[in-house]
């Protein structure tokens, strides 16, 4: 990695709880976009400001911490610490406070969490719930923090749940039900179930009751109206008050029972999530690998049975099973369970579960309440009311399935977003790349490709939408109107009484029949959900493979065993999810990049799969036979790709034993090549769930030469680690993992290859204090490719192709074996790594400073209080012009004052205002319905085109301004939170913003045309509304203050949930080797527990506000009722009826108007986020600035003067004052140790990060004064770690098709990626041919061969000499190369070096070098030393120089002055071979 300042000051800061972190490749964009479907929660992801409190509440956390077994400081910290920004306000006395709510003390901070109120809470609390009223009284004084949320209730807790979900489940299994997920589900949660069920069932009848008991009202007022025109006895007025009373009781009924349903139906879907969530974990960790890689599973296991019944069930039915069983030709479903699809369940599928448990009795109760709507229409209009009843009836299922078309273009949208997405995160995963490069442009113009393909669809998407949300609405309007048209058509006179009733039965239906079609697609979709899960609770577990007997003699007995990996899933050749999955099984299937993988198959994923893909047999041990003793210490060896990690694999239960026996005498520890480790600090890492031995723990340190690690990180052992170990370097991460192996004390402790990162001198002091040390007594396991610890070792099993060719001591092999002397000659003096060859993965950046640094992660700026108005005004803006709005505001008015007037009409017919004929009032009466559905379509349609355009205009700003960012800030901003911008954030933008603006507009719209229709007639309705006006805003921002608090603590803790489920399934053969599955397990459930208890506060406090918002609503109700019973003389009863039957509409809408504004600035909260990256960040330099002439470089003369770097303000120096004069075509080798500044060289060179002072100039230009694109476009890097896109070979040797295929055919063949021998056939021939020639030889590399994301299909050292084509086919005239050959063994590295002197003959090449080797003939060395250079010149002069850097550098590996002139002469001999030009000159001028 370039010399990136990420590891200055790490560790200090709290982990942002929500970014993800950037090596999280493989499913991160399934995180991500499940987090999109996290309910558009967390959307005020608000994080630090008060660093300064964070060591406190570290500390404070220590304390108070429940989670003492293993606390993973995810939760402590970062929540105690981003809840902590709001310091508690100072208390003011109440004369100077004018809101009389803030009256009072100030509650202070609980120190520990209380349990749940609603746990003790009496009936009267629960019903209005009550028992929120502190935690809200607390949140509008103060904003909330961690502790004063309360614990989980404790019937609510996930783990009796989860037990008792499990017990009916198995039960369920083993009597062989039909579902036994689903019924498992139900007999967990039966009787709260129930209870919502019946509550929604009374809401039903009563919300039917009420508009019919209008009827009545509304006779008694027409009674008493003609009463007094025609001077008649009037009817009693205590008959009228008492049916006000009468309606208003059955509103307030009826409110309770729909928020308890709403709350109970919520509350147990989050309870079943939490369940399901914590059943798939514990899954997840005993699933077998068969099961996980998609093979056939063993047809005797119950699980298989019962999918066996299922398919057949559904081959009956004719539907496809949710497996695509069929597609994969192999045996088994092919699409297996990898981490990806098991993430994917977790996230997803759950949360598609607690969707549908929160309506779920809507499906029976809404097409009850209409029967009983049409009963009660039947009475009123007698059988005039089935014309408007068939419309709706016909209409229904036109619309459900209208909608069924969306959720098709949805999934296809999806894919879309999906490419998209997982483009973004590449480009930022290798933003450093793409700036080296200077290839923004070409991945800007592919982004925005996908995404005005993306915009389309949901323009489109949207547009159908719009139009079945215009009919549905419109529904009961036209079904009115057909009834009533009808009835005055049969002769009848329009009475009031009838009509109005019937109108406010009509409106009443609009409520089930929209939300009908949502909960059905709703449970569909959780239907499959729950299906997947109980196939995935059904898949096969793993047996245990070895037999523990602790018993016999030896530690380990392997007898004639065999064993094999799964085989790769097959592909989805499509979605990126697909590949996904597929990349990271093939990680874990063959647990390491290089080991298993002789040869990448090409053609695995590529659109002509079919005939591409040819099974790559997985890699199998075979016949495998030792002892070991228990105190023995056996190293394992073999070529790359000879079996070592998987026999270590094998002995620590990760591969599948297919014949044989082992046997295994004690307990064991793994140590595996990919350090796995958990987001927490150092200390709890290395403990691993072990309890606290002090003197053993130092010893631990001590011999893993962490010490000197832990003196330099902030909070010594206490740091933080992020996740997957990023803050600290390659080499900390594998002493980390050893430290644990050696700590947990078992008495098998097996090490793969875990001296592979660490520098040779900590290697040594490893094996001697460690593994020959602390582990003197174990019995000892070592896979390695460092050859000088072969002769400590008691034996050596050599592996080769998966067999064991010999087991035997040091000295027996090398009198004996001719094959392993020749082995330890080639690698026998390489292996010695100079002191240098740290391969620290971050290497280069840590010259720590043993002083609290800054927090090296930014806190994500965040907006404290509500949206200001000039992110509406930009976002207006970016929907093309500030007129639009206008538009929209003049739409909404027009389609509501149509709305109102189509009602007014109906009135003033009833009562014969204007003696027009029968037909007259229904022409207009039918006419304005039209226009009024038509306005109503126009302006949510232009809402939704407005919307997207502005959501498209400031994507594609952010996205340019972040490319064109310095490096600075992608160093200092996790790389989830980018992306989380780009896909979260412009997801809610996309596909929720606009319609949460359309529904509050409406609704606003809706309430204020009512209440102008009532104050016009009755003028006294003013007295009633200020009051509660004024309470409805007290309520609402009461509630807005706790609820904002809560979300943001909700979003967190999930979030961590998220990253523990996450860390668990990448380390379960960790956990699984260490026997500790049952301790994360209830670690798990604990942080479930903890989102939980944040979680259903959101709801009942959604509830808490509900409950008081419908009572203002039914006062409303109970006013107007007053109004119209006491000026029954005055007003005609046509508009009493019609007020009446508006005002049973408007008292459930006022809650939802809230809700909906809350939607709406949540929703501007992203297009905050979104803005402020499209305007505020920083920029680089111009990309172009004044001409530079087209063969500029020409000779590559490279001048440093004085030049001063630092990576950010504020930091030190990493240049100082260097100056090098570089020949045009001279070879450069520099070296130093970690940390000496040499990385920096090339970051001055690319301008990744601008000089603090002097001068670079490249053949007498000052690059400072050219634009980036120039200068990048014209150098050429062969980066550290090669960084492949997906694509082709093509699009990644030449993503801009510069070039031919000639041109890209001979890089490849230079790199020796392709033979020689190997014509551009794939170029040349039509592609069928070329496919032949590919299946012929499937592991034939050619341009078109596919690549996966991050190159997985590749093995490490192909992805090298990938990056190496890439610079040939640039044929820049300068070329540098980070250690360009660190993770490639002997062979490949010859071949790099080989490629590197003859392909960039006569060219200047930079390499920094990690062993001394490759670089000793080059024609200089510069010896790098703290920012500046120590020697320089030819590396005979340099050896020369009796106790300079340069010369212990090569005593300690091994090279003599014999090795240099040789080296020198090679290259020499390389050049004049290669050339009959001048060109060999520069080489001559060392010897």
């Amino acid at each position: 990695m370039a010399d990136s300042p990420s590891g200055k000051k790490k560790d200090t800061s709290p982990p942002d709880p929500l970014a993800r972190d950037p090596q999280a490749g493989n499913h991160e964009p399934i995180q991500e976009e499940k987090h999109l479907a996290e309910d558009q929660l967390q959307r005020d992801q608000d994080s630090i400001e008060a660093i300064e409190t964070i060591d406190k509440a570290e500390e404070q956390a220590e304390k108070k911490n429940e989670l003492n077994r293993m606390k993973s400081y995810a939760t402590t910290t970062s929540v105690t610490s981003a809840a902590g920004t709001g310091q508690v306000p100072v208390q003011k006395p109440w004369y100077k406070q004018p809101n009389p709510l803030r009256w009072g003390k100030i509650p202070p901070v609980p120190e520990e969490r209380a349990v749940s109120p609603e746990y003790k809470a009496g009936f009267f609390s629960q019903l209005v719930f009550y028992w929120m009223g502190p935690l809200m009284t607390t949140g509008y004084k103060r904003p909330l923090q961690l502790t004063d949320v309360y614990k989980v209730n404790p019937k609510r807790s996930v783990e009796p749940l989860t037990e008792k979900m499990r017990a009916s489940f198995e039960r369920r299994v083993a009597n062989g039900d039909k579902y036994p997920l689903v019924w498992a589900m139900h007999e967990t949660f039966a009787w709260e179930f129930w209870l919502g069920g019946f509550c929604q069932l009374l809401a039903t009848v009563l919300q039917v009751m009420a508009p019919f008991t209008l009827r009545y009202l509304i006779q008694f007022a027409t009674d008493a109206y003609f009463a007094t025109t025609q001077g008649m006895p009037e009817p009693n007025l205590g008959r009228g008050i008492g049916l006000v009373i009468a309606v208003t009781a059955m509103q307030v009924l009826s409110s309770f029972c729909i928020n308890h349903f709403i709350y109970h139906g919520m509350v147990i879907g989050g309870m079943a999530r939490a369940s399901l969530i914590s059943l798939i974990y514990e899954k997840s960790m005993v699933i077998s690998g068969r099961a996980k890689a998609g093979g056939a599973e063993l047809s005797d296991t119950p699980a298989a049975k019962a999918a066996e019944k299922q398919r057949k069930k559904e081959d009956k039915r004719g539907k496809k099973g949710p497996k695509g069983g069929q597609e994969a030709g192999v045996s088994g479903d092919g699409e297996g369970w990898g981490n990806g699809r098991v993430i994917n369940l977790m996230s997803v599928d759950t949360y598609r579960v607690d969707q549908a448990c929160g309506l779920f009795h809507m499906i029976w109760t809404a097409p009850l309440s209409c029967l009983i709507t049409l009963a009660m229409l039947l009475v009123n209009l007698t059988y005039s009311a089935l014309a408007g009843f068939a419309l709706l009836v016909v209409g229904m299922p036109i619309l459900t399935r209208a909608i069924k078309s969306l959720f098709r273009r949805r999934k296809g949208i999806n894919k879309i977003t999906d490419q998209r997405v997982s483009l973004t995160q590449e480009i930022l995963q290798s933003v450093r790349f793409v700036k080296f490069f200077g290839w923004e442009g070409s991945f800007l113009k592919r982004l925005e490709e996908f995404r005005n393909r993306e915009i389309k669809a949901i323009q489109v998407l949207l547009g159908i939408r719009n139009a079945i949300m215009a009919v549905s609405i419109s529904l009961p309007i036209f079904a009115s109107m057909l009834a009533f048209i009808t009835y005055s058509l049969t002769n009848h006179n329009l009475a009031p009484a009838e009509i109005f009733s019937s109108l406010a039965l009509f409106n009443g239906l609009r409520m089930p029949l929209n939300l009908l079609p949502m909960v059905i697609g709703q449970v569909t979709d959780a239907w499959q959900s729950i299906s997947r899960i109980q196939e995935f609770m059904l898949a096969e577990e793993r047996e245990e493979e070895a037999t523990i007997d602790p018993e016999i003699k030896n530690a380990v007995e392997m007898h004639n065993a065999s064993f094999t990996w799964e085989r790769t899933p097959t592909q989805d050749t499509e979605g990126t999810i697909g590949g996904d999955v597929k990349g990271k099984q093939a990680k874990n299937a063959k647990i390491d990049g290089k080991q298993q993988k002789p040869e990448p198959s090409s053609g695995d994923s590529s659109e002509s799969a079919s005939t591409l893909v040819e099974e790559r047999e997985p890699f199998k041990l075979q016949d495998i036979s030792f002892e070991i003793g228990r105190n023995e210490l056996v190293a394992v060896i073999g070529t790359v790709g000879s079996g070592k990690t998987s026999l270590l694999a094998a002995l620590a239960g990760d591969m599948r034993k297919i014949a044989g026996e082992v046997v295994l005498g004690a307990s064991r520890a793994f140590c595996p090549q990919y350090a796995w480790i958990q987001n927490t600090t150092v200390k709890e890492n290395i403990l691993f769930g072990k309890d606290m031995d002090k003197e053993w723990y130092t010893e631990v340190i001590k011999a893993c030469a962490l010490q000197p690690d832990l003196d330099m990180l902030p909070n010594h052992d206490l740091t933080e680690i992020g996740e997957r170990g990023i803050t600290i370097s390659g080499g900390q991460k594998q002493r980390l993992n050893i430290a644990r192996a050696i700590y947990f004390d078992a008495d098998i402790v097996l090490m793969d290859d875990p001296l592979s990162a660490v520098d040779a001198h900590v290697g040594r002091h490893i094996f001697d204090n460690a593994i020959c040390g602390l582990l003197k007594d174990k019995c000892r396991i070592l896979a390695t490719h460092q050859l000088w610890v072969l002769n400590r070792c008691d034996r050596i099993i050599w592996m080769e192709d998966g067999k064991i060719q010999a087991i035997d001591t040091f000295e027996n092999l090398m009198d004996n074996s001719a094959g392993f002397q020749t082995l330890m000659e080639t690698t026998a003096v390489e292996e010695k790594k100079d002191e240098d060859a740290a391969v620290a993965v971050v290497g280069e950046t840590e010259p720590k400073k043993k002083k609290k640094g800054k927090a090296l992660m930014q806190a994500e700026e965040r907006a404290v209080a509500s949206v200001p108005w000039s992110v509406y005004t930009s976002y207006i803006r970016a929907s093309g012009s500030i007129f639009n709005f206008f538009v929209i505001l003049g739409l909404l008015i027009i389609s509501q004052g149509s709305n109102i007037v189509t009602s007014l009409w109906l009135s003033w017919w009833t009562a014969d205002k204007f003696g027009f004929s029968m037909g007259a009032y229904i022409g207009v009466y039918a006419g304005l319905g039209a226009v009024q559905a038509l306005l109503m379509f126009a302006f949510m349609i232009s809402l939704s085109i407005f919307g997207t355009t502005a959501s498209k205009i400031m994507l594609r700003d952010a996205i340019t301004r972040v490319l064109r960012a310095p490096m600075g800030f992608f160093d200092t901003t996790p790389l989830g939170r980018i992306t989380n911008r780009f896909s979260r954030d412009v997801d809610v933008m996309d596909n929720n913003l606009t319609d949460a603006m359309r529904m509050y507009f409406f609704s606003i719209g809706s309430i204020i045309s009512v209440f102008i229709l009532i104050i016009a007639y009755f003028y006294y309705f003013v007295i009633a509304l200020v009051p509660l006006f004024i309470l409805f805003l007290f309520a609402t921002s009461y509630y807005r203050a706790s609820a904002r608090e809560v979300k943001r603590l909700e979003s967190i803790l999930r979030s961590n949930v998220f990253a523990k489920f996450g860390e668990g399934l990448s380390g379960v053969s960790s956990i699984r080797a260490y026997g500790l599955k049952n301790r994360f397990i209830v670690d798990l459930r604990q942080a479930i527990d903890d989102m939980d208890s944040a979680y259903f506060l959101t709801y009942s406090n959604q509830r808490w506000l509900s409950v008081r918002l419908d009572q203002i609503g039914n006062l409303l109700v109970f006013t107007t009722g007053i109004l119209v019973v006491t000026s029954r003389f005055s007003v005609p009863p046509s508009i009493g009826g019609l007020v009446l039957s508006y005002i049973l509409g408007i008292a459930g809408m006022i809650q939802f108007t809230v809700r909906q504004l809350a939607e709406v600035e949540n929703g501007m909260n992203a297009v905050e986020r979104l803005r402020y990256y499209g305007t505020e960040l920083d920029e680089e330099a111009p990309l172009k600035t004044i001409d530079v002439r087209e063969s500029w470089p020409e000779k590559g003369e490279i001048i440093f003067e004085n030049v001063e770097m630092r990576y950010r303000p504020g930091l030190p120096l990493v240049l100082q004052g260097m100056n090098m004069h570089i020949q045009g075509g001279e070879r450069i080798g520099i070296v130093g140790r970690t940390g000496a500044g040499k990385s920096s060289i090339m970051s001055t060179l690319f301008r990744l990060v601008e000089l603090s002072g002097g001068h670079i100039t490249i053949d007498g230009l000052d690059i400072s004064t050219i634009g980036l694109h120039d200068l990048r476009s014209r150098l050429a890097i062969i980066p550290q770690d090669p960084t492949l896109f997906r694509g082709t070979v093509r699009s990644n040797l030449d993503p801009f098709g510069e070039h031919t295929d000639l041109e890209l055919w001979s890089a490849l063949r230079q790199a020796g990626i392709v033979s020689d021998d190997s014509a551009p056939s794939g170029a040349v021939l039509p592609d069928t041919s070329a496919d032949a020639v590919v299946a012929k030889d499937p592991s034939r590399i050619h341009l078109d061969s596919v690549v996966e994301e991050d190159g997985l299909n590749f093995s490490l050292g192909q992805r090298q000499l990938m990056a190496l084509a890439r610079a040939l086919v640039r044929g820049s005239q300068i070329i540098v190369c980070d250690e360009a050959t660190s993770s490639v063994d002997m062979e490949t590295d010859d071949k790099i070096q080989a490629t590197i002197a003859t392909g960039f003959r006569g060219k200047t090449l930079l390499c920094i070098a990690h062993r001394l080797r490759t670089i000793i003939g080059y024609d200089r060395i510069c010896v790098m030393d703290k920012g500046r250079i120590a020697e320089m010149g030819p590396p005979i002069e340099l050896w020369k120089m009796e106790g300079g850097i340069f010369r212990g550098m090569c005593d300690r590996s091994g090279i003599r002055m014999e090795d240099i002139r040789g080296a020198t002469e090679e290259m020499g001999r390389r050049d004049a071979g290669n050339t009959t030009t001048e060109e060999g000159g520069p080489s001559s001028t060392s010897k």
